[in-house]
């Protein structure tokens, strides 16, 4: 069969097969280099992959830094609190021992003393006092 004896219509479906034939080395060529380590598109995989780590790297860094700042400023509050509920009691326990009636039984007043210092540590830490219902 000579190329010129073709109809129209077999001119068609050979340029479209042509067409296809082109389409498909086109893809081919591209799509051959792409697996290779040193590709452009093996390349552009890899420093998106090291961007995504450094992002979820730094949101945990900054979440561990948050945690620790809080957890500093719980720790001095505690030890602020301490040190104030320990100069509560070593001044009652001071004002106790140097009463004049720290040898004789309780009276009214040692006891409205005793009372006053215990209020004085309750509303430093007022979660460790008992509420007026259950005080004795």
């Amino acid at each position: 069969m000579n190329w010129r004896t073709f109809t129209p219509l077999g001119w068609l479906i050979a340029g479209v097969a042509l067409l296809m034939a082109i389409g498909l080395l086109v893809w081919g060529w591209n799509n051959l280099w792409a697996w290779l380590p040193w590709s452009g598109e093996a390349r552009l995989d890899r420093a998106e992959d090291r961007a995504d780590y450094a992002e979820g790297d730094a949101s945990a860094r900054r979440l561990e830094s948050q945690g620790n700042a809080a957890q500093v400023a719980r720790t001095e509050a505690y030890g602020d609190l301490r040190i104030r509920i320990e100069g509560e009691r070593a001044a009652a326990v001071t004002e106790a021992r140097s009463a004049p009636d720290a040898t004789e039984p309780l009276a009214a007043d040692r006891a409205a003393r005793l009372h006053a210092a215990d209020r004085g540590v309750c509303n430093l830490a007022a979660a460790s006092c008992a509420t007026p219902a259950e005080a004795p």
